[in-house]
Parts: structure tokens; sequence; C-alpha cells
């Protein structure tokens, strides 16, 4: 049954178009497949390369831009990374959320040791009513209750992911906790609601902060209630508590297709293109613990 199944996640990554065609039972046993990798991860994922010039590629919001989306999975196959890291924030807006996020799945499940996705701030339901994928969904298939299968996949998804222990790799960005990954590791991702409800608040900042140049400590962000702005005293502290070098992020999109932060300790990626006008996508390759930004082109 796999060997076919495979053969369909194969088929649906070459050729998109394919997806609506699917019948939500080949959808759902994908989603089961996708669920049962992520039963064995950790909110905190950690990755030793063992190699030098082993490469990490980093990928930010791709928010349904399935052109850019091909585009970097053309790049990958072409340059072959040791790991791929999503940083969240697959749906919602673009044109084409159900099939970018199908194929990231599949890309998944296919190549469970080499991709990896992380949780972004529109991995909830109240995001996805709000921008569009849960009407986009509904409107394919008819069925309020069958969204609860895309839900069950938004808590199992890892939070952050740490590379040869000094490059930390997140959607939004630092908590007040500064702590928090000491007490996410280790911690299976199962029950996202029990983990949130518990004393790792922190990740729902992870989520949603925003760096701000100027700032001093943690300050209110239009975002919403518990969101924050961190200026670099408190991002150089929770480095040193860390023991970071660098951290990449997303979550936000800029005119010039990224933006460094905090001395250039901190990369802000977005791989969506014209977004937001005419910004270009951006990605970026962790190479023996250095950060290079990319534009795609």
């Amino acid at each position: 049954m796999n060997s076919i199944e495979n053969s369909i996640l194969h088929d649906i990554i070459k050729h998109p178009k394919k997806i609506s065609i699917l019948n939500f039972d080949i959808i759902s046993n994908i989603i089961k497949r996708f669920k049962k990798i992520l039963e064995e991860e950790y909110l905190l994922l950690e990755f030793s390369l063992e190699k030098d010039g082993d490469d990490v590629y980093v990928i930010g919001d791709i928010h349904g831009d399935l052109e850019t989306l091909t585009q970097l999975i053309d790049k990958i196959n072409k340059n072959c990374p040791k790991i791929v890291i999503f940083l969240g924030d697959i749906v919602d807006r673009g044109p084409m959320q159900f099939e970018c996020l199908l194929i990231i799945l599949a890309l998944k499940i296919l190549y469970p040791s080499k991709y990896y996705i992380l949780r972004g701030n529109h991995e909830t339901l109240e995001m996805n009513e709000y921008y569009g994928f849960y009407q986009d969904f509904i409107s394919r298939f008819r069925d309020q209750s069958k969204f609860n299968e895309i839900l069950s996949i938004y808590n199992l998804i890892p939070i952050c992911a740490l590379v040869n222990r000094v490059v930390l790799c997140l959607h939004g960005g630092i908590p007040q906790d500064i702590d928090i990954l000491k007490k996410i590791q280790g911690y299976k991702c199962k029950n996202f609601r029990e983990i949130y409800n518990s004393n790792m608040k922190g990740i729902f900042q992870i989520m949603w902060n925003d760096p701000k140049s100027e700032l001093r400590g943690f300050s209110k962000s239009f975002r919403g209630s518990g969101i924050k702005f961190f200026g670099n005293d408190v991002f150089e502290n929770f480095l040193k508590n860390n023991d970071l070098k660098y951290i990449i992020r997303a979550h936000e999109c800029f005119a010039e297709g990224y933006r460094w932060f905090f001395n250039e300790r901190m990369l802000s990626i977005f791989s969506s293109a014209n977004y937001r006008g005419s910004n270009p996508a951006s990605y970026a390759i962790i190479r023996n613990n250095k950060i290079i930004p990319k534009i795609l082109s």
C-alpha cells in the first residue's frame, strides 16, 4: 500500500494541479502518515552536521505561493542540502494554499530525515478562518469536520530547530522566557494545547514576536495581546544564556527580501514572492555554522 501511496506523493510534487482531483480519503491517508512521523519528533529539533560543507536550507513563509515553492524544490534537488527546514506559515492569503501544504507533507513523508517543518503563527484555526485557508478548504471538500484533520497536524509541528548547537531557527522571535529552550528540549509534540497551558507559554511568543532595532527590552506589539517587540539587549541575553551565535526567523515581509538585525546576529527571511508589492523571495543557507542569505532568482 505504501508503495502506491509513495507514487502518488511523487506525482503530486511533480504535478501539483493533480491535487485538486484527489479523493479526500487519499488526502486523509497522507495526513495520517505525516502525523505518525511527527509524533516521534520533539518540540525542539536538534541537528549535528558531521561534515564541513553540509548545508541546511532554511525557508520562510510560503503563504500559498506555489510558484516560489516549486522553484525552491528545484534548487534543493539540484544542490542537495543535508537538511531543509520550513519556518512555518505554509497557508493563508496565497492562491495555492492547499497545494503548498500537501506538497510539503509529501516531501516530509518521502524524505523524513531531510525535510522538517516548524510551526508558524498561521498554523492555527483562528488565523486560517481570518486569512482564507479555512474557507479555501471548505469550498473544496464541503465538510467543516474534515478541517479537524488539518488542525490535528498543527498540534504536532515542532516549534524550533537548533543546528550544531549554535544556530536557532524559529518562526517569530525570542520570548520573554529566557529558559524556554531548556524547557522544551526532549519534549515530544503530542498535544500542543496541553503544552501551551503548562509552563511553556513562551512558545506562543516564539511564533509571534518581532525584532525592533532601536528598542531596549520588550514592548507591546500591534499584533495583539501577549505578543512583543524585542530589542538588541534582550536578544543578546537570550543568545548568551543559550550559547547561541545566530537566529534565523521569518514572519515579516521586507521589500528587499531579507533583513539582518542586531549586528547581523539575526536574519529575517520571507519566501513568498510579491507578497506585498514586488518583494523577492528569500531563503537562507547554514554552512559551517555561518548564515548565507539568498534571494531566489
